[in-house]
């Protein structure tokens, strides 16, 4: 086994999967703030099964890590029962008694984040009508999330002191109407191509709902434009744009503002991804750029 930890998942699978023999546990890439396995697992009749343990981390800018694997795991067994395509939830534990803290257990997906250059526009908007989906969602079962509704007044704790956002800081510090006024939606918190696996050119799973909440659509879909321009550039990240836009409403102004919001909390806290120096630096250039095309948006508002 390529793990140091077999002991312990040796003891959860024989609670978790009675008559089952763990034939192999390794360490899944991917994620800043949890500890991902997948699990072969075979029984006596020649069954064979693999399941992904989830176990998630202490970070700063989440809520502590047991409540999130509980929502994490309430939320799942919503959105598998409603044919969204997530993998299907089949264990939680809290006890502290198989792992060193709380953790849940999921159906393997077979798949891959990566696309090929031939299948990006199409799959950007198969990504866009994906979101819009989510977003549609009905939201009175769905436990009990976050709200995530107003960039302000977090933003500051994240917007740069820097000369040339100097007018942005003050035409942001003398609004009063940064609250989202329409009705909340289901918000996946983390709608990236590292949380989308592809099987045969099709979305075969939408993956890590640890940053899930209640709110302004405007979010989920300035977050994605950010990675997609990280990854593949802005004219994807406005293929992906205009792919939603003829889904669901695009408020162009609430864009702006959580574009900022997603490009400077990136910034802030890109230090502690374990970047290359040479990512890190294009990443923070062009969430930068990403802050200064926005405030543009934002600032035409103001009479000359």
């Amino acid at each position: 086994m390529d793990t140091p930890d077999s002991d312990g998942f040796i003891a959860l699978v024989e609670r978790a999967f009675p008559g089952a023999r763990l034939c192999a546990a390794r360490r899944l890439t991917g994620g800043v703030s949890a500890h991902v396995h997948a699990l072969d697992l075979e029984w006596p009749d020649g069954r064979r099964r693999t399941v992904v343990v989830r176990q998630h981390g202490a970070a700063g800018w989440r809520l502590q890590h047991g409540q999130v694997a509980q929502l994490e795991y309430a939320l799942l067994r919503v959105l598998h029962a409603a044919g969204v395509p997530v993998p299907e939830p089949l264990l939680l534990d809290t006890s502290g008694s198989l792992r060193p803290g709380p953790f849940l257990v999921m159906a393997f997906v077979e798949g891959t984040t990566e696309v090929s250059p031939s299948r990006l526009a199409g799959s950007l908007d198969v990504m866009a009508a994906n979101l819009a989906r989510i977003h549609r969602l009905p939201v009175q079962n769905l436990p009990e999330l976050p709200s995530r509704t107003d960039p302000l007044p977090e933003l500051f704790d994240y917007l740069p002191d820097s000369r040339e956002l100097v007018a942005l800081r003050a035409h942001l510090a003398g609004r009063a109407d940064t609250a989202y006024a329409g009705t909340p939606v289901l918000l996946h918190g983390d709608y990236w191509p590292g949380n989308l696996l592809w099987r045969d050119g099709r979305l075969a799973a939408i993956l890590d709902w640890e940053d899930a909440a209640i709110g302004d659509p405007m979010s989920d879909v300035a977050g994605c434009r950010l990675e997609l321009f990280w990854k593949h550039g802005m004219a994807a990240a406005h293929r992906f744009t205009s792919a939603y836009g003829r889904e669901l409403p695009i408020d162009d102004k609430r864009l702006a503002l959580w574009q900022i919001y997603v490009a400077c909390a990136a910034a802030h806290f890109m230090g502690e991804w374990g970047l290359e120096p040479e990512r890190e630096a294009d990443m923070r250039n062009k969430a930068e750029q990403f802050t200064r095309d926005a405030a543009t948006v934002l600032l035409a508002e103001q009479p000359t």
